[in-house]
Protein backbone atom coordinates (compact mmCIF):
# COMPACT_ATOMS: atom_id res chain seq x y z
CA UNK A 1 0.00 0.00 0.00
CA UNK A 2 2.75 2.47 0.96
CA UNK A 3 4.73 1.58 -2.21
CA UNK A 4 1.64 2.23 -4.37
CA UNK A 5 0.96 5.55 -2.63
CA UNK A 6 4.55 6.65 -3.11
CA UNK A 7 4.36 5.75 -6.81
CA UNK A 8 1.14 7.76 -7.23
CA UNK A 9 2.72 10.75 -5.51
CA UNK A 10 5.76 10.59 -7.82
CA UNK A 11 3.50 10.48 -10.88
CA UNK A 12 1.50 13.47 -9.62
CA UNK A 13 4.68 15.42 -8.82
CA UNK A 14 5.94 14.85 -12.38
CA UNK A 15 2.76 15.46 -14.38
CA UNK A 16 0.96 18.13 -12.34
CA UNK A 17 3.48 20.95 -13.08
CA UNK A 18 3.32 20.08 -16.79
CA UNK A 19 -0.49 20.17 -16.78
CA UNK A 20 -0.51 23.53 -14.99
CA UNK A 21 2.14 24.92 -17.35
CA UNK A 22 0.15 23.76 -20.40
CA UNK A 23 -2.98 25.39 -19.01
CA UNK A 24 -1.12 28.66 -18.44
CA UNK A 25 0.25 28.60 -22.00
CA UNK A 26 -3.27 28.01 -23.35
CA UNK A 27 -4.67 30.91 -21.31
CA UNK A 28 -1.89 33.20 -22.57
CA UNK A 29 -2.70 32.26 -26.17
CA UNK A 30 -6.42 32.85 -25.64
CA UNK A 31 -5.71 36.21 -24.01
CA UNK A 32 -3.37 37.22 -26.85
CA UNK A 33 -5.98 36.22 -29.46
CA UNK A 34 -8.70 38.16 -27.60
CA UNK A 35 -6.73 41.39 -27.44
CA UNK A 36 -5.60 40.98 -31.06
CA UNK A 37 -9.26 40.81 -32.12
CA UNK A 38 -9.96 43.93 -30.04
CA UNK A 39 -7.28 45.86 -31.89
CA UNK A 40 -8.56 44.82 -35.31
CA UNK A 41 -12.10 46.16 -34.96
CA UNK A 42 -12.49 49.91 -35.67
CA UNK A 43 -15.49 52.00 -34.59
CA UNK A 44 -16.62 55.61 -34.84
CA UNK A 45 -18.81 58.34 -33.20
CA UNK A 46 -18.65 60.90 -30.39
CA UNK A 47 -19.01 60.59 -26.63
CA UNK A 48 -20.31 62.20 -23.44
CA UNK A 49 -17.30 61.35 -21.37
CA UNK A 50 -18.23 62.30 -17.83
CA UNK A 51 -21.19 59.88 -17.86
CA UNK A 52 -19.39 57.26 -19.99
CA UNK A 53 -22.02 57.49 -22.75
CA UNK A 54 -22.50 59.12 -26.14
CA UNK A 55 -22.70 62.90 -26.24
CA UNK A 56 -20.37 65.88 -25.83
CA UNK A 57 -18.32 66.70 -22.69
CA UNK A 58 -20.85 67.27 -19.91
CA UNK A 59 -24.04 67.65 -21.95
CA UNK A 60 -25.92 65.02 -23.97
CA UNK A 61 -26.36 65.10 -27.73
CA UNK A 62 -28.57 63.12 -30.11
CA UNK A 63 -25.66 61.28 -31.71
CA UNK A 64 -25.44 57.50 -31.40
CA UNK A 65 -22.75 54.87 -31.79
CA UNK A 66 -22.85 52.23 -34.52
CA UNK A 67 -24.85 49.09 -33.81
CA UNK A 68 -22.94 46.66 -31.59
CA UNK A 69 -20.48 49.22 -30.22
CA UNK A 70 -19.13 48.29 -26.78
CA UNK A 71 -17.29 51.12 -25.00
CA UNK A 72 -14.99 51.19 -21.97
CA UNK A 73 -14.45 54.69 -20.55
CA UNK A 74 -12.08 55.92 -17.82
CA UNK A 75 -12.09 59.51 -16.52
CA UNK A 76 -10.42 61.83 -14.07
CA UNK A 77 -13.10 64.21 -12.72
CA UNK A 78 -12.44 67.39 -10.77
CA UNK A 79 -14.64 67.90 -7.71
CA UNK A 80 -16.71 70.61 -9.43
CA UNK A 81 -18.05 67.93 -11.82
CA UNK A 82 -19.47 65.92 -8.92
CA UNK A 83 -22.46 66.18 -6.55
CA UNK A 84 -21.40 68.00 -3.39
CA UNK A 85 -23.21 65.57 -1.09
CA UNK A 86 -21.02 62.70 -2.27
CA UNK A 87 -17.65 64.23 -3.12
CA UNK A 88 -15.66 67.15 -1.79
CA UNK A 89 -12.59 65.98 -3.72
CA UNK A 90 -11.56 65.02 -7.24
CA UNK A 91 -11.84 61.37 -8.21
CA UNK A 92 -12.06 58.85 -11.05
CA UNK A 93 -14.91 57.02 -12.72
CA UNK A 94 -15.15 54.21 -15.23
CA UNK A 95 -18.04 52.88 -17.27
CA UNK A 96 -19.24 50.38 -19.86
CA UNK A 97 -21.91 50.84 -22.51
CA UNK A 98 -23.38 48.87 -25.41
CA UNK A 99 -25.42 50.08 -28.39
CA UNK A 100 -28.24 48.00 -29.87
CA UNK A 101 -29.74 48.54 -33.35
CA UNK A 102 -27.92 51.92 -33.52
CA UNK A 103 -30.86 53.43 -31.60
CA UNK A 104 -30.58 52.14 -28.03
CA UNK A 105 -27.58 52.57 -25.73
CA UNK A 106 -27.38 51.22 -22.17
CA UNK A 107 -24.51 51.74 -19.75
CA UNK A 108 -23.17 51.14 -16.26
CA UNK A 109 -20.96 53.71 -14.50
CA UNK A 110 -18.91 53.52 -11.29
CA UNK A 111 -17.53 56.59 -9.50
CA UNK A 112 -14.89 56.13 -6.80
CA UNK A 113 -15.36 57.14 -3.14
CA UNK A 114 -12.10 57.63 -1.20
CA UNK A 115 -12.50 58.34 2.52
CA UNK A 116 -8.86 59.35 2.87
CA UNK A 117 -9.61 62.46 0.79
CA UNK A 118 -12.56 63.61 2.95
CA UNK A 119 -11.51 66.61 5.09
CA UNK A 120 -11.80 65.81 8.80
CA UNK A 121 -12.77 62.16 8.26
CA UNK A 122 -11.85 59.80 11.09
CA UNK A 123 -12.19 56.12 11.92
CA UNK A 124 -14.08 53.93 9.45
CA UNK A 125 -15.08 56.90 7.29
CA UNK A 126 -11.42 57.70 6.65
CA UNK A 127 -10.49 54.22 5.43
CA UNK A 128 -13.64 53.74 3.31
CA UNK A 129 -12.87 53.00 -0.34
CA UNK A 130 -16.01 52.28 -2.31
CA UNK A 131 -17.85 53.31 -5.46
CA UNK A 132 -21.20 54.71 -6.49
CA UNK A 133 -22.86 52.70 -9.25
CA UNK A 134 -25.55 53.85 -11.65
CA UNK A 135 -27.18 52.93 -14.96
CA UNK A 136 -27.67 55.06 -18.08
CA UNK A 137 -29.99 54.69 -21.06
CA UNK A 138 -30.53 56.52 -24.35
CA UNK A 139 -33.03 55.93 -27.16
CA UNK A 140 -32.86 57.68 -30.54
CA UNK A 141 -36.40 58.58 -31.60
CA UNK A 142 -35.35 60.17 -34.90
CA UNK A 143 -32.24 59.82 -37.02
CA UNK A 144 -30.77 62.81 -38.79
CA UNK A 145 -32.28 63.20 -42.27
CA UNK A 146 -34.66 60.27 -41.73
CA UNK A 147 -37.68 59.79 -44.06
CA UNK A 148 -35.82 61.67 -46.79
CA UNK A 149 -36.11 64.95 -44.85
CA UNK A 150 -32.63 66.48 -45.08
CA UNK A 151 -33.47 69.22 -42.59
CA UNK A 152 -34.57 66.76 -39.88
CA UNK A 153 -32.29 66.63 -36.82
CA UNK A 154 -31.67 63.51 -34.79
CA UNK A 155 -33.57 63.34 -31.47
CA UNK A 156 -32.70 61.30 -28.39
CA UNK A 157 -34.49 60.67 -25.08
CA UNK A 158 -32.19 59.73 -22.20
CA UNK A 159 -31.93 59.01 -18.50
CA UNK A 160 -29.07 58.64 -16.04
CA UNK A 161 -29.17 57.14 -12.53
CA UNK A 162 -32.95 56.60 -12.67
CA UNK A 163 -33.21 54.53 -9.48
CA UNK A 164 -31.40 53.96 -6.20
CA UNK A 165 -30.67 50.89 -4.12
CA UNK A 166 -30.26 49.50 -0.63
CA UNK A 167 -27.92 46.73 0.50
CA UNK A 168 -30.86 44.39 1.16
CA UNK A 169 -33.45 45.20 -1.51
CA UNK A 170 -31.32 46.00 -4.56
CA UNK A 171 -32.47 48.53 -7.19
CA UNK A 172 -36.05 49.01 -6.08
CA UNK A 173 -36.36 52.63 -4.94
CA UNK A 174 -37.06 55.38 -7.47
CA UNK A 175 -36.65 58.18 -4.89
CA UNK A 176 -33.54 59.90 -6.26
CA UNK A 177 -34.45 63.47 -5.33
CA UNK A 178 -32.72 65.77 -2.84
CA UNK A 179 -29.14 64.98 -1.90
CA UNK A 180 -29.08 61.27 -1.02
CA UNK A 181 -28.45 58.33 -3.32
CA UNK A 182 -29.07 58.80 -7.02
CA UNK A 183 -26.25 61.35 -7.26
CA UNK A 184 -26.17 61.49 -11.06
CA UNK A 185 -29.89 61.42 -11.73
CA UNK A 186 -31.20 63.34 -14.75
CA UNK A 187 -33.68 63.03 -17.61
CA UNK A 188 -33.16 64.74 -20.93
CA UNK A 189 -34.18 65.25 -24.54
CA UNK A 190 -31.54 66.24 -27.08
CA UNK A 191 -31.43 67.21 -30.76
CA UNK A 192 -28.43 67.34 -33.11
CA UNK A 193 -27.87 68.55 -36.67
CA UNK A 194 -24.59 68.45 -38.65
CA UNK A 195 -23.47 70.77 -41.44
CA UNK A 196 -20.61 70.20 -43.89
CA UNK A 197 -18.39 73.17 -44.78
CA UNK A 198 -15.19 73.47 -46.87
CA UNK A 199 -13.23 73.74 -43.59
CA UNK A 200 -14.80 70.81 -41.76
CA UNK A 201 -17.97 69.54 -40.11
CA UNK A 202 -20.03 71.71 -37.76
CA UNK A 203 -22.48 70.21 -35.28
CA UNK A 204 -25.31 72.10 -33.53
CA UNK A 205 -26.68 70.51 -30.34
CA UNK A 206 -29.64 71.47 -28.16
CA UNK A 207 -30.94 69.67 -25.06
CA UNK A 208 -33.17 70.11 -22.05
CA UNK A 209 -32.10 68.42 -18.80
CA UNK A 210 -34.16 67.90 -15.66
CA UNK A 211 -33.70 66.50 -12.18
CA UNK A 212 -34.74 67.35 -8.63
CA UNK A 213 -31.34 67.20 -6.99
CA UNK A 214 -30.28 69.82 -4.45
CA UNK A 215 -26.59 68.95 -4.73
CA UNK A 216 -26.36 68.64 -8.53
CA UNK A 217 -29.20 70.63 -10.12
CA UNK A 218 -29.60 70.22 -13.88
CA UNK A 219 -32.83 72.00 -14.67
CA UNK A 220 -32.84 73.91 -17.90
CA UNK A 221 -31.68 74.14 -21.50
CA UNK A 222 -28.25 73.11 -22.71
CA UNK A 223 -26.54 74.01 -25.99
CA UNK A 224 -23.31 73.10 -27.70
CA UNK A 225 -21.33 73.58 -30.90
CA UNK A 226 -18.77 71.16 -32.30
CA UNK A 227 -16.27 71.64 -35.09
CA UNK A 228 -14.12 68.94 -36.71
CA UNK A 229 -11.41 70.70 -38.79
CA UNK A 230 -10.80 69.03 -42.13
CA UNK A 231 -7.02 69.58 -41.93
CA UNK A 232 -6.83 67.46 -38.74
CA UNK A 233 -8.58 64.43 -40.24
CA UNK A 234 -6.69 61.29 -41.29
CA UNK A 235 -3.27 62.39 -40.06
CA UNK A 236 -1.25 59.23 -39.50
CA UNK A 237 -2.87 57.50 -36.48
CA UNK A 238 -4.97 60.61 -35.75
CA UNK A 239 -8.43 60.18 -37.30
CA UNK A 240 -9.76 63.58 -36.30
CA UNK A 241 -10.10 66.18 -33.56
CA UNK A 242 -13.47 67.48 -32.48
CA UNK A 243 -13.47 70.93 -30.84
CA UNK A 244 -16.35 71.47 -28.41
CA UNK A 245 -17.95 74.46 -26.69
CA UNK A 246 -21.05 73.81 -24.58
CA UNK A 247 -23.33 75.07 -21.84
CA UNK A 248 -24.64 72.06 -19.91
CA UNK A 249 -27.32 73.88 -17.83
CA UNK A 250 -24.73 74.43 -15.07
CA UNK A 251 -21.39 75.56 -16.51
CA UNK A 252 -19.83 76.68 -19.78
CA UNK A 253 -17.23 74.16 -20.89
CA UNK A 254 -14.66 73.89 -23.67
CA UNK A 255 -12.50 70.98 -24.77
CA UNK A 256 -11.84 68.42 -27.47
CA UNK A 257 -12.19 64.76 -28.37
CA UNK A 258 -9.40 63.15 -30.38
CA UNK A 259 -10.12 59.94 -32.30
CA UNK A 260 -7.09 57.70 -32.65
CA UNK A 261 -6.15 54.60 -34.65
CA UNK A 262 -9.22 54.09 -36.85
CA UNK A 263 -11.48 55.33 -34.02
CA UNK A 264 -10.55 52.48 -31.70
CA UNK A 265 -9.60 55.03 -29.03
CA UNK A 266 -10.88 58.46 -28.00
CA UNK A 267 -9.04 60.89 -25.77
CA UNK A 268 -10.91 63.70 -24.01
CA UNK A 269 -9.69 66.95 -22.47
CA UNK A 270 -12.06 69.49 -20.92
CA UNK A 271 -11.91 72.80 -19.11
CA UNK A 272 -15.11 72.88 -17.11
CA UNK A 273 -16.24 76.47 -16.56
CA UNK A 274 -13.11 77.26 -18.62
CA UNK A 275 -10.84 76.56 -15.60
CA UNK A 276 -11.31 73.09 -14.00
CA UNK A 277 -9.65 70.16 -15.76
CA UNK A 278 -11.27 66.83 -16.66
CA UNK A 279 -9.71 64.23 -18.94
CA UNK A 280 -10.39 60.68 -20.03
CA UNK A 281 -9.68 57.82 -22.39
CA UNK A 282 -12.10 55.47 -24.11
CA UNK A 283 -11.75 52.21 -26.03
CA UNK A 284 -14.39 51.07 -28.56
CA UNK A 285 -15.05 47.55 -29.72
CA UNK A 286 -17.41 46.51 -32.51
CA UNK A 287 -19.32 43.37 -31.52
CA UNK A 288 -21.49 43.20 -34.63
Amino acid sequence: MYVLSAHILRVISVWLPEIIDSGCRLMRRVRTLFFTLLMLLPMRAGAQFVDASSGLLQMPSAEMQDEGTFMITNNYLNRHSLPTSGWSYSTFNYGFSLTFWSRLEVGYVCTIFDGAKVPGATGRARIMFNQDRHFTGRFQVLKEGEFGLEWLPSVVLGVSDPTTASSTNGYVDADVEGDGNGYFNRNYIAATKHFTTPWGEVGAHLAYQYNRRRDYPLNGPAAGVTFTPAFLCDRSILDGVRLIAEYDARTFNVGFLASIWENRFEAMFELQACKWVNFGLRYKLGLK
